[in-house]
């Protein structure tokens, strides 16, 4: 160790790329030494970039990027906390010269490959751990063990940069040289990109003066000692000699602004350091005081971020984090508290152990306040990067206009682009902004400019925005639209994507690459992701990437099969057909059309074989979505019904291949007559819908036995919405039915005609109780898509209600075209008819009475007439059959139902429009944004009343709508956010059910402190109405499990049944006639206790896609859990995977911590499942998912294996609860079962039949997996 600290040829100073200590004390350092030299282990080739670094007006966090056309990307971010950022200032200011002494770009590209499991080595002495082999306890694990730390970033924290404060700075520098030492000794190997790295220092010191300072990465101090650099001369020549180093000119380099958040290394960008705030203010503290008080400001930053949220974080909080903040610090022998510190007393005195609840909030305040929001600023006098030269050149020979053409300052837009090849936003365009047309599917050229305009947009890089609609359906634009410009953006978002590649195509290829890969998994798993594969071959079909298209083409015919979803399987086959029918423009068929390098041709023989094979794929996948209630599974059935009935399938398939489409139409038709049976509500109402777009004769529908029964089942949907389950089928199953029927519901009126029929008849009070399920289903179109419909509805509508037919005309033939006399007629005909009312009611007063009665009664307006009346009613327009005198015309109804203005401005129908309003809004999509222009005739602005509070709004609705249609109103608009509604319904009276019970859990973690007694109160009531009521239902199956067994030994209980049937003999009649039993053999039941006989896991997927299916496991494994001979464990898993056992007994408290949503990792549930089970021979784990994995096919089949190679009774649960229909994904599903694990989708009273039967034994246990086709 001592001629590493007194060595002074060089001057060694060891240092981590991110350390506050370091940085603090460098300029004491160097003016101490005063070097005439300063060596930075920075890449050689990079030596011309340091005087921009220097320069005054760079401002960090910068970064620069290297990239290699080839070999990939180089990065080294640089912050006031960086000790060789520091260093390059000082010498800067003193004028001592800067060389970079590390191996250059050029040269570390060739080993990219090669040392492919050391990532950090590419980064300014990145201290990580540079050995990965196992080896016996070392120095470094010694200190690790001693100071409590897992990992080198926390001890370099505990020995270097508290101890820091106090110290000297000859000190540190000695403390970093030391950690260093300690870890080289401790690595048994040197990797061989480290040693070419420290023959390349050492070759560039030999080279600089003798009195030099080094500031390198702590590691590689050693290998830099005056004796080793003479020692090893040769041997460095040797070494680097065996480099192949190429020119530096084929490396795009660049300086780019950076931020904190890119630079905290959650964001998964590289060479990063946690909570960069806490680093800064280190940075600035000189004293121990002046960083205790730092802390403290941040940990008070914390809990008034927490405040502001609503939650209780008050100064107690903060005074007793910095308590214990403190104390640690004292304990461990610190001068002043560090970061391990401070988060540990974050976790312990703000989160409280609430990890899913008060957890998340104290996450968000923390990343708020300890990352923050910092960005750098690069100095203009750097020199652009080599990807702006290439796009400009590009521009220039596609005759596309550059940056010179635009002023820097014109296009006052955000850098930024979030969409991918969408319509962008237009707003603040200059004059000087361009508009061009490209007809690319007929002039090369501007094929290529197609190309180019989209790989900017992929890039995110602000330069053309399309406006003409991009796609509608399958159908694409022959001539687009595009408006151009260099933005304000464009030059400087150019420069940060220049890490990706040197030229646009690398660039976007390195990006979409880069897409979908998650922290801690595996390129290989990110890369066969079906979401990934499609999304690189989508962008790839576009931007003309002809590699990266065959590569992910390839992918179609292997695991992206089995993985994808029904919409990707669609999305898939239109992108071949497009491609096969030349019709994408960075991809044409026709070689006449291609334009190179940007455009080349690409040929797909085997289009129509991977077509029929994706097409099968996608019939299987129909069985697993039956049970969906996701409007996307609706949106994917609608897209595969396109392609079948569209003109893309006509164009790709050949005669012999027409068969394939014919039989999947009628595959698909047997799958809807089945679903209509046993599939959930939305799906029977689309199942519906597909069968009549599918009916042979659509120009003849209405005349069809099929349109005759469309109309019938449509009005059923309506006749039965008399309860909570019948307005929950006709919203959805009419949200189900219109997504698919849509376009045809938009331009005839027969779609909806058993609707319109129904509504005219009901009085106004039948028609509100189903309004509100009316409305709900029409509330997830776009405004734009309402009125559309409302204009169809109204065109065969006479809204006055006042025809002249000729049962009632008393015009002549000469009168009939005079509307002045038809008018006069209508006139007189109108009083007649008040006359005759007003002398009826003279007359007979009780019929009013009747009247009234008739028309508000249970029984509908047209119940009870008679046969002529109701033959000649239904043979009339809607008009015509509203005739009774309700305030809501059908005109009005209509608008209420698609949530537009009522034209007619009765109070009832303003009630009901403003009430429904507060719950659904004005919509989404298309119209949504009108603004005035768009506003509504006869809506002006400042006359409409105020909105009302959530007290009033549910006062009006109990008006309209009664008690119980209030109460689902109410936790519908708590479910979608509206949390002071739940303050609305009472505890004691509410009706429990399974629906409102998930929405008051998803406010659960959302509503600050002062307002959660409530929905605490809410739910216990729901959740222990629904358990006891669950229990009762189970008790059945699992009789036989849970009763002590009878004995004659005295104990507290008696067992009254038992003791009846012995004593039988003992019975006689009493002189009054009363039978009485003398018990002479008292029968008593034996004390039970808990046998760990059996054990049962459930391993739940929290997804929100398994809200349902998460509460009934709950409310089951607290069944279960109350049962002596079962033990329960309940792991609740999406990325992360939670034990709740602890917390089976209470579904409740279980159901608030667990946070429904995220990804889905089955194979992390599963291999916590197996880590818990102690007698495979009596376990049971029961895995409650849709089988949608996210992260790793290969470990989730991995982990079913050995469950079941272990012995252990496996069962994959797509659904649990009382519907038993499940919307799963039937690829993974069916893989899981051929591994051994049968999949259902079960009620609970069969999960306990069958867990019931595993554990006695029976021989002929019961399936539940018998019902998902076969799925075993």
């Amino acid at each position: 160790m001592q001629p590493l600290l007194q060595s002074r040829t060089p001057w060694l100073i060891g240092v981590r790329h991110h350390s506050a200590a370091l940085a603090r004390a460098m300029p004491a350092m160097l003016n101490d030494f005063a070097p005439e030299c300063l060596l930075v282990e920075l890449p050689g080739d990079l030596q011309d970039w340091i005087e921009h670094l220097a320069d005054p007006q760079t401002i960090a966090p910068v970064a620069i990027s290297a990239v290699h056309p080839e070999h990939g990307l180089f990065f080294y971010p640089l912050a006031d906390f960086s000790p060789e950022w520091v260093a390059i200032r000082w010498a800067k200011q003193r004028g001592i010269p800067v060389v970079a002494c590390d191996l250059s770009v050029a040269a570390k590209s060739q080993l990219a490959h090669s040392d492919s499991e050391e990532p950090t080595d590419d980064v300014p002495g990145p201290f990580e751990n540079h050995g990965h082999h196992d080896v016996v306890t070392t120095g470094l694990d010694e200190l690790l063990r001693r100071c409590g730390e897992t990992d080198t970033g926390g001890l370099w924290q505990r020995l270097v940069e508290s101890p820091g404060f106090g110290s000297d700075h000859e000190s540190i520098r000695r403390a970093g040289l030391m950690f260093g030492w300690a870890v080289r000794e401790s690595s048994p190997v040197v990797s061989h990109r480290d040693l070419l790295r420290e023959a390349a220092m050492r070759t560039a010191i030999r080279q600089a003066p003798a009195h030099s300072a080094a500031v390198v990465g702590a590691f590689h101090a050693a290998a830099l000692l005056p004796s080793v650099i003479e020692s090893s001369e040769e041997q460095d020549l040797q070494l680097l000699d065996g480099v192949s180093v190429e020119s530096s000119a084929s490396v795009g380099v660049s300086l780019v602004p950076y931020s904190f958040e890119q630079l905290d290394e959650r964001s998964g960008y590289p060479v990063g350091v946690r909570d960069p705030v806490w680093h800064q203010r280190m940075l600035e503290s000189s004293t121990a005081e002046q960083a205790d008080a730092a802390s403290a400001e941040l940990v008070t930053a914390i809990c008034r971020h927490l405040r502001q949220q609503g939650h209780v974080a008050g100064m107690p909080d903060a005074c007793e984090s910095l308590r214990m903040m403190r104390d640690l610090a004292r304990l461990r022998g610190l001068p002043v508290a560090g970061r391990g510190e401070m988060v540990e007393a974050i976790q312990s005195c703000l989160v409280q152990g609430d990890l899913m609840g008060r957890g998340r909030a104290v996450a968000s305040a923390a990343e708020s306040v300890l990352i923050g929001h910092r960005t750098g600023c690069v100095t203009p006098l750097a020199p652009r990067c080599g990807l702006a030269i290439e796009i400009d050149d590009q521009l220039a020979v596609l005759k596309l206009p550059g940056r010179e053409s635009f002023g820097e300052e014109s296009l006052p837009t955000s850098p930024r682009s979030s969409n991918r090849f969408q319509r962008g936003s237009r707003s603040q365009r200059d004059s000087e902004t361009k508009e061009i047309k490209l007809d690319v599917l007929r002039s090369p050229r501007d094929r290529a400019r197609a190309v180019v305009l989209r790989r900017f947009n992929a890039a995110g890089i602000p330069y053309a925005v399309r406006v003409d609609e991009v796609q509608q359906g399958h159908r694409e634009n022959l001539v687009e639209r595009w408006q151009i410009g260099w933005q304000q953006g464009t030059s400087a978002t150019i420069e940060s994507v220049s890490r990706y590649g040197v030229t646009l195509r690398q660039v976007v290829e390195g990006m979409v690459r880069a897409v979908g890969k998650t922290p801690g998994q595996a390129e290989a798993e990110a890369e066969t992701l079906p979401a990934n594969i499609l999304h690189r071959l989508q962008i790839a079909t576009q931007c003309g990437l002809v590699t990266l298209a065959r590569q992910a083409l390839q992918q179609l015919s292997g695991s992206f099969r089995q993985a994808a979803g029904l919409s990707q399987l669609v999305d898939a086959i239109t992108v071949i057909t497009q491609i096969h029918a030349g019709q994408v423009p960075g991809l044409p068929s026709d070689k006449n059309a291609a334009y190179p390098p940007w455009v080349e041709t690409f040929a797909l023989p085997d289009a129509e074989t991977q077509i029929n094979e994706l097409l099968q794929t996608c019939l299987q996948r129909l069985s697993g979505i039956g049970g969906s209630n996701d409007p996307a599974d609706v949106m994917a059935i609608v897209d595969l019904l396109d392609w079948l009935t569209g003109d893309l399938q006509a164009v790709t398939l050949s005669g012999d291949q027409t068969s394939t489409s014919e039989s999947c139409r009628v595959q698909i038709a047997h799958w809807c007559r089945r679903t209509q049976r046993t599939g959930s509500v939305r799906m029977r109402g689309a199942a519906a819908a597909a069968l009549s777009r599918l009916d042979t004769s659509p120009d003849d529908f209405r005349a069809t036995e099929t349109g005759d029964q469309w109309t019938a089942l449509t009005r059923g949907w309506l006749d039965s919405a008399g309860n909570r389950e019948g307005r929950q089928r006709l919203q959805y199953a009419l949200a189900g039915a219109t997504q698919v029927l849509l376009p045809q519901m938009q331009s005839d009126a027969f779609w909806l005609s058993g609707i319109q029929s129904g509504i005219a008849e009901m009085g106004d009070d039948v028609f509100l109780s189903r309004l509100p399920s009316l409305r709900g289903a029409f509330a997830e179109f776009s405004p734009a898509d309402r009125q559309r419909l409302l204009q169809v509805c109204l065109s065969e509508l006479d809204e006055r209600g006042s025809n002249l037919d000729s049962s009632g005309a008393s015009l002549s033939s000469i009168q009939e075209g005079d509307s002045a006399a038809i008018t006069d007629e209508l006139v007189r005909l109108r009083e007649a008819d008040l006359a005759g009312k007003s002398a009826i009611d003279a007359a007979y007063p009780e019929c009013r009475d009747w009247l009234q009665s008739f028309r508000f009664g249970n029984q509908s307006p047209g119940e009870g007439a008679h046969p002529s009346v109701s033959s000649k009613t239904s043979e009339s327009s809607p008009s015509q059959a509203h005739r009774h005198n309700d305030e809501l015309n059908l005109a009005d109804r209509w608008r209420l139902i698609f949530g537009l203005p009522p034209e007619s401005g009765t109070p009832l129908a303003m009630r009901c429009a403003s009430s429904l309003d507060q719950l659904y809004g004005r919509g989404h999509g298309e119209g949504s944004r009108g603004g005035l222009a768009n506003a509504p005739s006869g809506m002006g602005g400042g006359t409409e009343a105020p909105e009302p509070t959530t007290a009033q709004w549910a006062e009006d609705l109990e008006a309209l709508f009664g008690s119980d249609l209030c109460q689902e109103v109410l936790g519908t608009a708590a479910g979608n956010g509206r949390s002071t509604a739940i303050e609305l319904l009472d505890p004691d009276t509410v009706t429990p059910s399974l629906e409102l019970l998930q929405q008051v859990l998803s406010l659960a973690g959302a509503m600050p402190e002062s307002k959660v007694a409530t929905l605490r109160r809410l739910a216990r009531r729901l959740a222990e109405q629904l358990a006891s009521e669950l229990a009762v239902r189970l008790q059945p199956a699992m009789n036989g499990l849970s009763s002590p067994r009878p004995t004659r030994r005295r104990a507290r209980k008696l067992n009254l049944p038992r003791t009846l049937r012995d004593n039988l003999a003992n019975c006689h009649r009493r002189a009054d006639g009363r039978a009485t039993i003398v018990a002479e053999k008292l029968m008593f039941h034996s004390p039970s206790k808990r046998q760990m006989d059996w054990h049962v896991t459930f391993v739940v997927d929290v997804s929100a896609s398994m809200s349902a299916s998460v509460i009934y496991s709950a409310l089951v494994a607290a069944v279960f859990d109350a049962l002596p001979a079962l033990s329960v464990r309940f792991l609740a898993f999406s990325t992360e995977v939670l034990d709740f056992s602890e917390q089976v007994a209470d579904p409740l408290s279980l159901l608030l911590e667990v946070q429904v949503g995220g990804g889905t990792d089955i194979g992390l549930g599963l291999r916590a499942a197996r880590a818990g089970v102690t007698v495979p021979s009596r376990s049971i784990v029961i895995l409650v998912s849709d089988f949608e994995e996210g992260v790793s096919v290969g470990r989730m089949i991995a982990e079913v294996r050995e469950l079941v190679d272990a012995g252990v009774k496996c069962l994959g649960l797509a659904s649990l609860d009382d519907s038993g229909v499940a919307r799963f994904h039937q690829g993974y599903a069916a893989m899981m079962a051929g591994a051994g694990m049968p999949v259902a989708a079960v009620s609970p009273e069969k999960l306990a039949r069958w867990v019931g039967d595993q554990i006695r034994g029976t021989q002929q246990a019961t399936n539940p997996s018998a019902g998902l086709g076969g799925i075993e």
